[in-house]
């Protein structure tokens, strides 16, 4: 379960190389995992995926797109002792879209989890360092670094309670206007885009490390572009997994989020709740079904600035159904989203519709 939001993503311009060299990276960390002693168990999985984004941007008017998903993830946990055990993971996900532009996402992690109170509670320390790119909205894309404590505590045999507090640090490579990522109510032509339909010239654009060439020209505040941003996320979550019956189990899950932005304007508040179903009608068949809510308040903007929502709101809702048949798993995905975009007063819908397979081996 994601505990918050995903900390409005700013990416950079569509480089070859750059995407080259994280390939490189995440190549070396999976031939790590496969060094590793045949009789430690090493699980590596993939997936394949096709479908349709109504609004990839989250913008108002929304441009849609197909789009195909290649993921590939490995993990491996270590046994230090009776107790301590240290967990390694690699993923690397590419999101092919057909008529936009595309994204990847490359991210390692680590837990040193350790064994209390005859294994019913499970503290451990947590890290992840992780890059994102994104053609269609460059203003997101960004390096991340995480780290933080967790913890699950069995409290009966159908409660499980589950706490995580992380700090994050996102780091943005790109030049960019206030509120220019996703879902923030500025389009790609209006200072976060680039991808397969824009023009040369945009493109170019952001092919140099230095601002633009019409900042401080005037336009206010909103459309001036700033220095990359250096931001912080602290987030605290908690969730509650409930073991209803042998078919069905329940998860309700709640989490605080505070940004503080080098760029004071996009600083916020976020608060977080959610539910989640997971059902088994039958044999090698699976139903999901998840909700949540969002409340995320800038609380930074200056007075002056009269066209910037301070308080938004945003739901989501997705289900899904999965087929088993052996090390493989067939699924179809529907999601929606609404929510309201602080700039502007504008606000973004969107539909995602996918399904595909994943193999773990």
């Amino acid at each position: 379960m994601k505990k918050i939001s995903a900390i409005r993503e700013r990416p950079a311009p569509h480089r070859p190389h750059h995407r080259f060299l994280s390939g490189i990276g995440l190549a070396a960390f999976f031939c790590f995992f496969m060094m590793v002693s045949p009789s430690e168990a090493v699980d590596l999985s993939a997936e394949l995926t096709a479908g349709y984004d109504s609004n990839p941007a989250l913008a108002d008017p929304s441009d849609g797109s197909g789009f195909s998903v290649y993921g590939l993830g490995a993990s491996h946990s270590f046994g230090l002792s009776q107790d301590l055990a240290l967990h390694l993971s690699a993923e690397g996900r590419y999101q092919d879209y057909w008529s936009v532009g595309d994204n990847y996402r490359l991210q390692a992690g680590t837990a040193l989890s350790y064994v209390m109170a005859d294994g019913r509670f499970l503290p451990s320390l947590i890290g992840e360092v992780a890059a994102y790119r994104d053609a269609l909205i460059e203003a997101d894309e960004r390096n991340e670094a995480m780290a933080g404590v967790a913890a699950d505590w069995i409290l009966s045999n159908r409660l499980t309670l589950g706490f995580e507090q992380t700090f994050r640090w996102l780091s943005y490579l790109n030049w960019a206007k206030p509120f220019s990522g996703k879902g923030q109510g500025r389009n790609g032509d209006n200072g976060g885009g680039g991808g397969k339909n824009s023009s040369a010239a945009t493109r170019s654009e952001w092919v140099w490390a230095g601002p633009p060439s019409d900042q401080g020209k005037g336009k206010g505040e909103l459309n001036k572009f700033y220095p990359p941003r250096d931001n912080r996320l602290m987030v605290t979550g908690v969730d509650l997994d409930i073991f209803i019956l042998p078919t069905l189990t329940g998860r309700v899950y709640g989490a605080y989020g505070n940004l503080n932005s080098s760029l004071d304007m996009e600083s916020f508040r976020e608060i977080q709740a959610g539910a989640a179903l997971s059902w088994a009608p039958a044999e090698l068949w699976l139903v999901g079904v998840e909700a949540t809510w969002y409340r995320t308040q800038y609380y930074s903007v200056p007075d002056n600035i009269t066209s910037v929502r301070r308080i938004n709101y945003s739901w989501w809702a997705g289900l899904q159904v999965s087929r088993f048949w052996g090390h493989i798993e067939f699924f179809g995905q529907a999601g929606w989203k609404s929510g309201d975009a602080p700039l502007d007063y504008e606000s973004y819908t969107q539909t995602v519709i996918q399904c595909g397979l994943s193999y773990s081996f």
